[in-house]
């Protein structure tokens, strides 16, 4: 068995996305979901989402263009065979910003269960970014993911240091490691202190040809 591990990313800070794979943008692919039932489905489970991990409500009368989408990983590069990593819903405001609401949403969810592999709110805010000590983020992070019910044992999460790709100005990312072997990306707003993004990445097994 071979093993790896590989980000899906889901929305950024301002829409972007994270591949987070060591091959590059390369090794993922994303293909949209046209069928409106299941985006509809998707939709419903993101809204449950977005109140259980941010408390935040995405039916708040904002015009959002909502787009779902199947994300894939490279595992073969050979014979470039992609396993379906995960299925996405994101909303993103058709106008320009409004301070106090939210821009943007994303939720990506386990393809075949649609059990919540990562989440993240983009809300305009006016605040100035604060300086806070990496040690304040850090238990800012942890404790979100032990509220959330994200993590069970808190003595397997180790942090590992922040992820650049999703810092700047406004937010700091931090990268963990759970049970020695899954990864856990978190964002913190350097504006309210808040989480408003997280993402697990579990490391897959991979059946490989048996040597000729």
């Amino acid at each position: 068995m071979k093993k790896f591990l590989c980000t899906i990313g889901i929305l950024t800070a301002v829409g972007a996305f994270l591949t987070g794979c060591s091959m590059g943008p390369e090794a993922t692919k994303t293909e949209p979901i046209e069928d409106e039932a299941k985006v509809q489905e998707l939709y419903n489970v993101a809204k449950e989402a977005m109140v259980t991990y941010f408390d935040t409500n995405i039916e708040d009368g904002v015009e959002r263009i909502v787009e779902g989408s199947k994300n894939f990983v490279l595992v073969d590069l050979p014979s470039q065979t992609y396993l379906h990593r995960n299925n996405m819903i994101k909303g993103t405001a058709e106008g320009e910003p409004v301070p106090g609401e939210i821009y943007s949403y994303g939720v990506s969810m386990d393809p075949d269960t649609n059990a919540i592999t990562g989440a993240i709110v983009v809300e305009y805010l006016e605040a100035e970014p604060q300086k806070y000590e990496i040690e304040t983020l850090q238990e800012s992070a942890t404790n979100f993911l032990i509220d959330k019910n994200i993590i069970e044992d808190v003595s397997k999460l180790v942090y590992s240091g922040t992820e650049k790709a999703m810092s700047n100005e406004v937010y700091t990312g931090l990268k963990f490691q759970y049970n020695n072997e899954d990864d856990i990306l978190v964002t913190v707003s350097l504006q309210n202190g808040q989480v408003r993004h997280f993402e697990y990445s579990a490391k897959i097994e991979v059946e490989q040809p048996a040597e000729k």
